[in-house]
């Protein structure tokens, strides 16, 4: 979680973005932007933000496999013979 004390307005921003940038590249903190007192966006550096994003589809597909684990155990499958003749069906496919 970004830490509120690392919050800079976005006119201050502006004004030392090399600066700023700098820091948040070297601490590997968060900087929280505000517009009128409020936080409207946050700054994370390039490695943290790859970290988070690869995190993110980590989890997704974690929970994509325990919704198919749990399909499997509610007996929601086909067989996967079925399913080629659907598709071939569906799509005007010749085997």
């Amino acid at each position: 979680m970004a830490d509120i004390t690392n919050s800079r307005s976005l006119t201050d921003f502006q004004r030392n973005a090399r600066s700023f940038i700098e820091g948040i590249n070297y601490t590997k903190t968060p900087m929280l932007l505000t517009v009128n007192g409020k936080v409207e966006a946050v700054l994370v550096d390039p490695r943290t933000f790859q970290d988070m994003e690869v995190s993110l589809q980590r989890e997704r597909f974690l929970a994509a496999i325990r919704e198919g684990e749990k399909a499997i155990q509610d007996g929601q499958f086909r067989d996967a013979e079925d399913v080629y003749v659907d598709l071939k069906a569906k799509y005007d496919l010749q085997s």
